[in-house]
């Protein structure tokens, strides 16, 4: 039932993505739509696992928001405990970036991982949400965030002060949320308005050192997203000009400044969750063509940690960023710098022959093998590495000199994860798994199986909450 009258849906985007979102179907979605967004919700759903044991902070805020008590809505991932969907979107929101693991488009970053959290509280609160109609809520909110955040560009060719995760999540979280409770286009556009209030978050919390708060730059809209979509449902209204108003999203984030086209062109055409990547490794983008690199010259030459002199890796602007000085980021003070940190990470991939989720624990961030190894490693810089707006994440050089004299190079542009390297669905579930193992409440092997099953087959699943439930 409309709670009002619908103005023209030209007057502000927010109508037409409220139009599109409520026409749309599964069986309007583009070969390879639904596939695709299926790997995103099966690894945004793994990789907020770990963070139930590795993050002391989401076990912190778990047990305040358990404290909080409330109706038991839905599943706090990976912790075995239920609580109202807004605050369970808040909580696994907060932990969907902590390993930093997430899945990372080239142009857009962080694509799913603000929006998939509300969608998981959203449906199991709900019941009975087929997974037909959950990858269609799904997808329509991961397309916003990564056409809010392609829109927005980056001025200048400089990385935008805003960061796109909550600032844009909230929008992308409230569409897939308002599809799932089958919103008319006035009560939509009443949810993109409300979360609109909410609209913020700068890269200060990716930048600011010294705090581990930067794992939860995707926990806003995980939050804002459900309630967003249940107080539209409720009859309360929202702006109805959050994105073109003249005070609305573009005028005060942007000055105006963004590209239509590429926000509303081709809407139900154009996904470029096609173009996604997933991360192999739980660290930094920037840090992956490194690791890369390490293990392709170990498998090829077959040297060990101590044959190795010294290495010399080759970096862009922001890499260097995360390069320099040496002497910091040799010696990175806790786990979330530390998957930042190019030297150490590095250093971690020469000495173990891969990075994993563990070696970023605190106790590892002080083992003498690799802070040996990381006082090893020199840096250059290359203008040709530099991070281009639209060009996705650039590639790099290493240079390792062996102890026997030798010096292995190698020079790759992107590393594997990239959607023209990408990672395939035994990949994926691999990579699931082992986030599973990381679970605070263990998981049994049968449930394991039951779920990476129904992920396989999202499309044909009756509830997706009981899927989700298997991962308490």
């Amino acid at each position: 039932m409309t709670t009002g009258y619908i103005e023209d849906a030209g007057a502000d985007a927010a109508f037409v993505l409220a139009r599109h979102a409520v026409a749309l179907t599964y069986s309007d979605l583009p070969d390879g739509v639904a596939d695709m967004t299926s790997k995103t919700i099966l690894d945004t759903t793994g990789v907020i696992l770990p963070a139930s044991t590795t993050s002391p902070e989401a076990k912190a805020l778990a047990d305040l928001v358990l404290d909080l008590g409330g109706k038991q809505e839905a599943t706090l991932l990976g912790f075995g405990s239920k609580a109202p969907a807004w605050l369970a979107g808040y909580v696994n929101g907060a932990m969907a970036n902590c390993q930093d693991f997430s899945d990372l488009h080239p142009d857009a970053a962080h694509i799913s991982s603000p929006v998939i959290p509300a969608a998981i509280a959203l449906a199991e609160r709900q019941g009975d949400i087929a997974g037909r109609e959950f990858i269609t809520s799904v997808v329509l909110g991961v397309d916003l965030q990564c056409r809010l955040t392609v829109a927005a560009g980056k001025p200048g060719g400089r990385m935008a002060p805003w960061h796109p995760a909550p600032l844009f999540g909230v929008f992308g979280a409230a569409l897939a949320c308002s599809k799932l409770l089958r919103l008319d286009e006035n009560q939509t556009v009443n949810a993109l308005g409300i979360a609109f209030t909410q609209a913020a978050g700068t890269h200060e919390i990716v930048f600011g050192k010294n705090s581990t708060i930067r794992g939860f730059g995707h926990a806003v809209p995980g939050e804002v997203g459900v309630r967003a979509a249940l107080m539209a449902q409720a009859g309360i209204s929202g702006v109805r000009r959050s994105f073109e108003g003249v005070h609305g999203l573009w005028n005060v984030y942007y000055q105006g400044e963004y590209d239509r086209d590429l926000l509303l062109g081709d809407l139900g055409v154009r996904y470029d969750v096609l173009e996604d990547g997933f991360k192999p490794w739980p660290s930094c983008a920037f840090t992956h063509v490194f690791i890369d690199m390490v293990r392709a010259l170990m498998r090829e030459h077959r040297f060990e940690p101590q044959e190795v002199e010294s290495a010399t890796v080759t970096v862009g602007d922001f890499a260097r960023g995360q390069t320099e000085p040496l002497a910091e980021w040799r010696r990175p003070p806790n786990s979330m710098l530390a998957k930042l940190s190019v030297p150490f990470t590095v250093a971690t991939a020469l000495q173990r022959g891969d990075v994993t989720i563990a070696d970023y624990f605190d106790e590892k961030l002080t083992d003498l093998d690799v802070l040996a190894m990381a006082d090893r490693i020199e840096s250059r810089y290359d203008e040709q590495y530099d991070f281009v707006a639209g060009s996705g994440f650039p590639g790099g050089e290493i240079a390792i000199r062996l102890r026997d004299g030798r010096t292995l190079t190698r020079q790759q542009p992107r590393a594997y994860g990239h959607p023209l390297a990408p990672m395939t669905w035994d990949g994926l579930i691999a990579k699931f798994k082992d986030c599973a193992g990381y679970a605070a409440r263990p998981i049994p092997g049968q449930a394991l199986d039951r779920a990476v099953t129904g992920f396989r087959e999202l499309e044909s699943i009756d509830d997706v909450g009981e899927l989700f439930a298997l991962l308490g």
